[in-house]
């Protein structure tokens, strides 16, 4: 008797996204004839790559029962060191991608293997990770220092027939990271791990191995957003990752991605992210104060926690 109701409410948080998404966006195009401008819609997608980016990873992390708070200052000390090292040669371009990516998992990596090792609350131990990371970004630099070269720059700011290219790029990493995490044997592990720990384990997962790679993940993907973020911004700025952390928490939680794990989806994360993308457009075209933007945000967070708690169907 219980299944049908279960079924009905797993059905509605697949598409409660959706519908938030359409219905903001339907009455933001009736009220706001500046937001369906082509040139604003593009933007809402162009601002909504680099937090999509640091979303999917994100998600894996607290699909498995874990969070990150330090990917805003990966992503930022990765903006500060890219835009260093590179000076604006585009001849550096291939060799800085890929050591950024591994900075940003290699962090991932210290992140893991310390909550496994000194069995740390993983909040505490990545705010401890935020902290070390500002800390190096302004011992490297207090101002904006170096400039993108312009491969990231055109990567970040420029269109395919009118559609941004970071936001195609989203859309494929989106589909690969949702591959993943829904149709691999790793996904399917990341998902027990985070629903039962104990279970999982007694069941044969290597719990450990499951958190350190979702970390890994995490860490690439906030590397690969500071990449991103560099060709934006033009130049690296040292308070460029701050409050990202925070945001795309936010995103996932919306998206419907259970805070104590266990259940989660890629997909959805980046609607949560087009959602606060949207909100956040529609706020500024009402010239609407930044601290009040603030207070919505924050009032939206504590909604989706609330929407995401799990109910007791009666038997």
């Amino acid at each position: 008797m219980a299944l049908a109701p279960k079924l009905a409410r797993t059905g509605l948080e697949a598409i409660g996204i959706w519908v938030l998404l359409l219905a903001a966006g339907l009455a933001a195009a009736i009220a706001l004839p500046p937001f369906r401008d082509p040139a604003n819609l593009a933007n809402i997608l162009r601002q909504s790559s680099v937090l999509g980016l640091l979303a999917i990873g994100q998600t894996f992390v607290i699909a498995a029962g874990m969070i990150d708070l330090s990917v805003g200052m990966i992503a930022g000390l990765v903006v500060v060191l890219a835009c260093l090292i590179l000076g604006g040669d585009p001849s550096l371009t291939l060799a800085v991608v890929p050591l950024m990516l591994v900075l940003g998992a290699a962090i991932g990596m210290v992140n893991g293997t310390l909550v496994n090792r000194l069995n740390l609350h993983p909040l505490i131990l990545t705010f401890g990770m935020l902290s070390i990371l500002q800390g190096v970004i302004f011992t490297i630099t207090d101002r904006s220092v170096g400039q993108a070269s312009p491969v990231l720059q055109a990567l970040a700011n420029d269109d395919i027939a009118g559609i941004p290219i970071s936001a195609v790029l989203l859309l494929l990493l989106t589909v690969l990271a949702q591959t993943v995490f829904a149709h691999s044997r790793f996904g399917y592990h990341l998902v027990a791990a985070g629903g039962n720990a104990e279970s999982a384990r007694r069941a044969g997962v290597n719990v450990a191995a499951v958190r350190l790679f979702s970390f890994v993940i995490s860490g690439a993907f906030a590397a690969l957003a500071g990449l991103l973020l560099a060709g934006r911004l033009g130049t690296g700025y040292p308070l460029a990752g701050s409050g990202l952390e925070l945001d795309s928490i936010v995103a996932v939680v919306l998206g419907g991605t259970a805070l104590a794990g266990g259940r989660g989806s890629v997909v959805r994360s980046i609607g949560g992210v087009l959602a606060l993308a949207l909100i956040s457009n529609v706020l500024n075209l009402l010239a609407v104060s930044a601290f009040v933007q603030m207070f919505i945000k924050g009032m939206i967070v504590v909604a989706a926690i609330l929407l995401n708690q799990p109910r007791r169907v009666e038997a």
